[in-house]
């Protein structure tokens, strides 16, 4: 029992480390960032801005509450004059032009890279029956009103030119575990093939064979269902609001628990002939239906479709909770909507959009290493620690992480004891009304383009 205690305890030692490494190594300009770029051959000019430095501050930005690229430019002289290096000039030119000419894939590989180490510093004991398990989910971010921006992410058509943003829809594959994002796919808002389970479609091989996909009910087609079988994982989602459940029927493995078999549709537009026809005519699914008697809830009844088949192993009460744990999807786009303010993006291009994102991405699962390595130093959950207080204490901490090389070890053990006092409020079943207590601003909203009405009242004038 003591040695494997002692094994037990140097595991953990040795994931607290790892993730303590990611987090301070991502503070700084960072070694992977030139592995990447030999690895997709990307040559550049020594320069103050090289690849690591640009990325360091791309991701730096993104972390900021002020997301402004003068204030990038201003932590890099801080950093460079620490370093005994000469400053550069405070003019943004150099630097945007530096992002510009970085490849998107490097930005790809770097988010995949975060979050597989999030995955292998995380503890096998969170592990749903020792199997990860991945959360889906869509949502909106609009962009810099530009040209380029609205060829490729139109503003929705009911909008006037001119009255409204670019819009693009996304996707994200999270950790139920950790919370790191593993994939995400953009599409525009709207449009044939432009909806979320299209968007699915492009990242579905990037789930492991063997995890889990928790879903809502928007997945829940015999086309996931089916696909989710050819790609060896496993999908638990509310059933589609379209499909009629008669618990009468089938093959019952309880009391509101029943096998049933769905038979191949016809084949999609969007499907091709070869793919149609490696799909089985006839898939095997799981129906249960279990009660939320909680009050608050809008919803009395849930029935869930998976194809967890075996009853023995996968209970209908742990399905049930494990449903209920797909809640976490929400609060984490809201981290990076809210806290990370990746809501409305700012750059005025869409390959720079694309490269915004990933960076907003790859923050993210800064953060939430930082909150992995505090929960396994603590004995804590990674859900128990709140997001912003750990963005706010990484914020705070990264310019004496980065400058106070004699003291480092002694203020990222602090930074772990900050985040660990930082924990959510447990709230179950809380009720809390959909309503704003303070009123926005009651202005107009543009119905003309802005240079038109400016024009006008400088003539009225």
């Amino acid at each position: 029992m003591n040695d494997q205690s002692n094994d037990s305890a140097f595991t953990v030692q040795s994931k607290v480390g790892r993730a303590s490494s990611l987090v301070i190594d991502l503070l700084l300009p960072h070694a992977k960032v030139h592995e990447i770029c030999a690895e997709i051959g990307h040559k550049f000019n020594e320069s103050p801005y090289t690849p690591m430095v640009v990325v360091w501050m791309f991701i730096s930005q993104v972390l900021s509450k002020n997301h402004n690229c003068q204030q990038a430019v201003i932590k890099l002289n801080s950093w460079r004059i620490v370093q005994g290096l000469k400053r550069v000039s405070s003019e943004t030119t150099s630097y945007c032009k530096a992002r510009l000419k970085l490849p998107e894939a490097l930005f790809t590989k770097l988010l995949n890279w975060t979050s597989q180490c999030c995955e292998e510093s995380s503890n096998e004991s969170w592990l749903f029956r020792g199997r990860i398990v991945e959360m889906v989910d869509g949502w909106t971010v609009t962009m810099a009103d530009t040209a380029k921006n609205q060829a490729e992410y139109p503003q929705p058509k009911s909008q006037k030119p001119g009255c409204g943003f670019p819009m693009a829809r996304m996707i994200g594959l999270f950790s139920l575990v950790t919370g790191a994002v593993n994939s995400v796919a953009l599409g525009q808002y709207s449009g044939k093939q432009t909806g979320e389970t299209s968007l699915l479609r492009r990242v579905l091989h990037r789930i492991s064979p063997g995890n889990i996909l928790l879903a809502d009910r928007y997945y829940a087609s015999f086309w996931f269902l089916a696909l989710s079988k050819t790609n060896g994982i496993d999908l638990v989602a509310r059933a589609h609001h379209r499909r009629k459940i008669d618990f009468r029927k089938g093959l019952k493995l309880g009391y509101l628990d029943q096998l049933i078999a769905y038979h191949k549709p016809a084949r999609p537009s969007w499907m091709s002939k070869d793919e149609y026809d490696v799909i089985p005519a006839i898939i095997v699914v799981r129906h249960l239906r279990y009660k939320v008697e909680q009050k608050g809830f809008r919803t009395r009844e849930i029935t869930l479709a998976t194809t967890l088949l075996n009853a023995n192993v996968y209970t209908a009460e742990e399905l049930a909770d494990l449903y209920r744990k797909r809640w976490q999807v929400e609060l984490h786009i809201r981290s990076l909507k809210t806290q990370m303010q990746m809501e409305h993006l700012r750059c005025k291009s869409p390959a720079m959009i694309r490269k915004e994102i990933h960076c907003h991405m790859i923050g993210y699962n800064l953060v939430r290493m930082a909150m992995l390595a505090s929960a396994l130093r603590f004995n804590l959950l990674p859900s128990q620690i709140s997001f912003t207080g750990t963005m706010e204490a990484i914020e705070e901490f990264a310019a004496s992480l980065r400058d106070q090389t004699d003291h480092r070890t002694a203020l990222w053990e602090n930074l772990l004891i900050t985040v660990a006092e930082i924990t959510v409020g447990d709230r179950p079943g809380r009720q809390e009304k959909r309503e704003l207590k303070r009123r926005q601003k009651n202005y107009k909203l543009m119905k003309t383009p802005r240079d038109p009405n400016r024009n006008r009242y400088a003539t009225a004038a």
